[in-house]
């Protein structure tokens, strides 16, 4: 009986690290309680309000194109800044090919610009022209400025300008860099009859007859291996039975 009755007052009082627990655990939630708090002010600080946004890396695209897409987070609460998602808005620019966007501590961010390189230059069958990049991305007109562009042409006779245009732009971007560079000129007047013009190393030039925009990738390969071969023309339309001339 007596060792029951102290068993008992054992379990009513609890064992002291039972107490620390329920202390420690008190302590705990009344940090967080804190932090919480310290947070939300910090939040709604003015302090740490967004207000100043420097852009670098900028050279052919309008600083005032790039702002008009950061405004919107003028005043927001530096600490919740969105960075991917402002970066992916100011990718979103013609002539932007990438941003990176980074807090600028208290009341700042930076964003820095990469620009779309312009490759190329499309005249329609009006006479407008595009500047364009190496995925057929039409650029802003002043990345044209100063720049070496291949001349993509649509035929003044095109029964289908927009598919010749479109043509251009597609076999332009499937082209590796080992052979764009060598591309002096391209040509359509329809969807399927791609012609462009290689400057050779001898400083001749070689005709390709590229054909539609399908198998590309292949017909890159075909003709890189076959630039050599005498001839002055290289007909890759059907690019499993390449053609030499």
């Amino acid at each position: 009986m007596v060792q029951a009755a102290g068993r008992f007052r054992e379990i009513v009082a609890g064992r002291p690290w039972r107490r620390r627990r329920r202390a420690i655990i008190a302590g705990a939630s009344g940090l967080v309680v804190l932090l919480v708090a310290a947070v939300l002010v910090a939040i709604f600080l003015p302090a740490l309000q967004l207000r100043e946004v420097s852009v670098s890396g900028l050279g052919y695209v309008q600083e005032d194109e790039v702002r008009s897409v950061l405004d919107q987070d003028l005043g927001d609460s530096v600490l919740l800044l969105p960075t991917t998602d402002i970066a992916e808005r100011v990718e979103a620019v013609p002539g932007v090919e990438s941003a990176e966007v980074h807090r600028s501590w208290p009341d700042g961010a930076t964003v820095t610009i990469t620009e779309s390189e312009p490759v190329a230059v499309l005249t329609t069958t009006d006479g407008t022209s595009a500047v364009i990049d190496g995925s057929g991305q039409e650029l802003p007109a002043d990345a044209g400025e100063g720049a070496e562009l291949i001349p993509l042409t649509v035929d003044g006779g095109s029964a289908d300008p927009e598919g010749a245009a479109t043509a251009l732009s597609e076999v332009l971007a499937s082209m590796p860099d080992s052979l764009r560079g060598s591309v002096q000129e391209m040509t359509a007047s329809s969807a399927s009859d791609v012609q462009l013009v290689l400057a050779l190393e001898d400083g001749g030039t070689k005709t390709v007859v590229w054909g539609d925009a399908a198998d590309s990738p292949l017909k890159a390969e075909v003709v890189l291996a076959l630039i050599e071969q005498p001839g002055t023309e290289i007909d890759v339309s059907s690019p499993v039975a390449p053609v030499t001339r």
